[in-house]
């Protein structure tokens, strides 16, 4: 396999054109046990840690959502290559995985949690047979990863598709999930990614609303400077993507 012989090898994209605005990575798993789901929402470790190294070796440093808007709001400074990484739902393994990797590089991510599933499962994907039962973070380990440079965002309280249901009970959703990790936190939470991807005009006026800066999309693009705040594009990474396929996606927007 491609992917097995060009393990170690890290190519270098400084030939490529500079980006015409800042990837958003998407992730939700970084585990090594089939059990615990398919590859199209999990991203073996060896293969997060290529891509990790990839993104280091060429230059690439993290910044978060917030300091996207300060930068396309208030012309803030960021570095010549930014990126943000994210992940959805906030599984265990993000915190057993995925932030030692990162720390290693010196990244930093964004983990968007649904607050019903801190220290239990991810019960909204089990009890629609879309996933097998994973452990999800509890709030030691969000407090841990949070302690070292990441981003804690909501990802509503259960998981509903957001445009699916009334707007006062997307409200609910929204603005309840805020407060439940702002009251573990002890501090403002910003950032919010929409279950499965489902939004609508309303469901992203709620959320600016409700107090988010920023909101993502699995809209597949760019994060660009006249990009709706709570519209954001992201790159979707799956673990079935070869070191070629990761590197095109994240440039071939």
């Amino acid at each position: 396999m491609w992917y097995q012989q060009q393990k170690n090898h890290i190519p270098s994209d400084a030939k490529l054109p500079k980006q015409q605005g800042i990837p958003i990575l998407m992730y939700h798993k970084v585990n090594p046990d089939p059990r615990t789901g398919g590859l199209g929402l999990r991203v073996p470790p060896d293969k997060f840690e290529w891509q990790m190294k990839y993104l280091k070796r060429n230059g690439y440093q993290t910044v978060s959502l917030t300091d996207v808007m300060d930068h396309f709001e208030h012309g803030k400074h960021l570095p010549d290559k930014p990126i943000v990484i994210t992940f959805d739902d906030g599984y265990k393994d993000n915190h057993d995985y995925a932030y030692p990797i990162m720390k290693k590089y010196g990244f930093t991510g964004t983990v968007f949690v649904v607050t019903k599933a801190i220290g239990n499962t991810n019960f909204f994907d089990v009890e629609k047979k879309l996933q097998p039962k994973n452990k999800m973070m509890d709030w030691n380990e969000i407090r841990a990863i949070e302690a070292g440079g990441f981003v804690i965002g909501a990802h509503t309280v259960d998981h509903p598709r957001l445009a699916d249901i009334p707007p006062e009970v997307a409200r609910h959703q929204i603005e309840e999930s805020k407060r439940v990790l702002e009251n573990g936190l002890k501090k403002p939470v910003e950032v919010f990614a929409y279950p499965y991807g489902s939004y609508n005009d309303t469901v992203a006026e709620i959320t600016k609303q409700a107090g988010f800066r920023a909101a993502v999309t699995t809209e597949l693009g760019l994060a660009k400077i006249d990009s709706a705040p709570h519209k954001l594009k992201r790159i979707r990474i799956t673990g079935h993507y070869s070191n070629q396929k990761f590197i095109e996606e994240l440039h071939k927007y």
